[in-house]
């Protein structure tokens, strides 16, 4: 609670370095912060082309085409996947900051997170545009979006500071949240519908706590499915985002007095 008090009464600041931190990536060069965008761009395109004109693939069971349910869940992966991996990296990267006595380093994570969220939305605009272009008309379920986004940003919280407070001590966990990532696109049901999965281990893939976000973004723009309606997963979701929140909190503080000796 403590935390979330900070970072209410820092709000301006984190919001301001934030914007600082998403200009300064693309410093120097020609076209600036439109590379931020062209390869997720680039990425739906191409499985846009190849899944809807190449394969021609088919509908949900819901009648919608399945490049759209498809693309409905790798926009979040993609916010998760860029905030997951900068996140990580906050405290090395902004080493400068730690070593100051009078700074509050526990908002370097947030900052690198809602640098993210930037392009996220504009990828959230992007999707309602291909949503129109499919016929889709916006409903109140779309308002649920403000839900998942919060969702995204505590789960983000929980296990960045875990990754960030050990990545000064043990350098090799930027690889390893690398190859996470990978590995997580491919076992989180986003480009492959859960149902093909055997009936017996289908529970495996739903402990997968971005499963719940990925399938709420599909219910809130093509399903029209509150996540109220989902007791259960919703339930166990903010369970182990409180206890990876506590875990991470935990390392944070056992950890921030060592960062200046080994930074």
């Amino acid at each position: 609670m403590s935390y979330l008090k900070e970072y209410i009464s820092k709000r301006r600041l984190i919001i301001d370095l934030s914007k600082n931190d998403f200009n300064k990536r693309f410093k120097g060069s020609y076209f600036g912060a439109i590379w931020a965008f062209v390869n997720p761009v680039i990425t739906i395109l191409l499985y846009w082309f190849v899944f809807a004109i190449g394969f021609r693939s088919g509908s949900t069971p819901e009648g919608y085409p399945y490049v759209l349910w498809m693309i409905c869940g790798m926009v979040p992966w993609f916010f998760f996947s860029e905030a997951f991996m900068s996140a990580t990296l906050s405290f090395s990267e902004y080493s400068f900051l730690v070593k100051k006595v009078v700074f509050k380093i526990s908002i370097l994570p947030i900052i690198k997170i809602i640098s993210a969220l930037f392009i996220h939305l504009f990828f959230i605009l992007f999707f309602i545009v291909i949503l129109s272009f499919y016929g889709v008309v916006p409903t109140l379920s779309w308002l649920q979006l403000i839900y998942y986004v919060i969702c995204t940003v505590v789960l983000l919280l929980g296990v960045t500071f875990i990754t960030a407070s050990i990545l000064p001590f043990f350098k090799d966990i930027a690889q390893i949240v690398s190859v996470l990532i990978q590995i997580g696109f491919w076992l989180t049901p986003i480009a492959w519908n859960l149902d093909i999965a055997p009936a017996n281990y289908q529970f495996l893939f739903k402990l997968n706590p971005f499963y719940y976000i990925a399938e709420g973004y599909r219910d809130a723009f093509l399903f029209n499915n509150w996540f109220w309606n989902k007791p259960f997963e919703t339930l166990y979701f903010w369970i182990v985002c409180v206890v990876l929140l506590s875990v991470g909190l935990v390392i944070f503080k056992k950890l921030k007095p060592h960062f200046a000796d080994v930074l």
